[in-house]
């Protein structure tokens, strides 16, 4: 295939060059920041999508703001308006030009107060605490009471997004119960050969982790993609 010369990319370019840093993004996902008037690419006479640069850029921020800095929809809208319209919030004057990681009040928060959850993240209550009763998240003690941890702010965004494809909190425990049995065989390879808690033996103990996470992650798609393709060809 010759190189890419035309100056807008494919819905499916844009998921495969923003994989690399939000590797949870996909088709379904641009398809419904559109539906939800974040993001607006110009369209072909044949009724494909185009993305410029420009809206490559903004759907990065967006992810950014959605997923790292804990913003609703909502307010995540309104930001938007407002670059748009050149009054651009101190917060966003970082990548004003190009999409980049922006100072915003929850950036340096380790957790979110529970209560919280429906202004902060635009989840429902109930959904969370749904989440909660089936083990996918484990609020910790705060100050002012239960409070969600980073990690589980990403799950609870994970499985809120799954309720899309009628994937409920009850259907994803077996997801958790994996996870945590693979957390217990990596701990029996890696904790004997890690007995030193000295800075270099840490950072070493991440760097492994780090790389046998995506070996791993590689192995259970290619496995998954194997299992979907024998189910739906019978």
């Amino acid at each position: 295939m010759g190189a890419r010369t035309r100056e807008y990319m494919t819905i499916g370019e844009v998921v495969e060059a923003l994989s690399k840093t939000h590797p949870d993004v996909t088709i379904s996902k641009i398809r419904f920041l559109e539906e939800e008037g974040l993001i607006n690419p110009e369209r072909t006479a044949g009724g494909y999508r185009k993305f410029m640069p420009t809206d490559v850029a903004r759907i990065e921020l967006v992810l950014r703001l959605q997923k790292e800095h804990f913003l609703p929809l909502a307010v995540i809208r309104e930001k938007l308006r407002d670059l748009e319209k050149g009054k651009v919030p101190a917060d966003l004057r970082p990548v004003a030009a190009k999409a980049e990681a922006v100072a915003l009040p929850f950036e340096e928060a380790e957790t979110v107060p529970l209560d919280k959850a429906p202004a902060s993240l635009g989840l429902p209550l109930s959904f969370v605490k749904e989440l909660v009763d089936y083990g996918l998240v484990s609020p910790v003690k705060g100050e002012g009471g239960e409070e969600l941890t980073r990690a589980d702010v990403q799950v609870a965004h994970a499985a809120w997004d799954l309720r899309r494809y009628g994937v409920e909190p009850r259907h994803l425990r077996m997801y958790e119960t994996l996870a945590e049995r693979e957390a217990s065989l990596f701990a029996q390879i890696l904790l004997p050969a890690f007995r030193q808690r000295t800075p270099e033996a840490r950072t070493k103990l991440a760097e492994t982790l780090a790389e046998l996470t995506n070996v791993t992650g590689d192995l259970k798609r290619h496995l998954l993609e194997r299992a979907l393709a024998r189910t739906f060809d019978e």
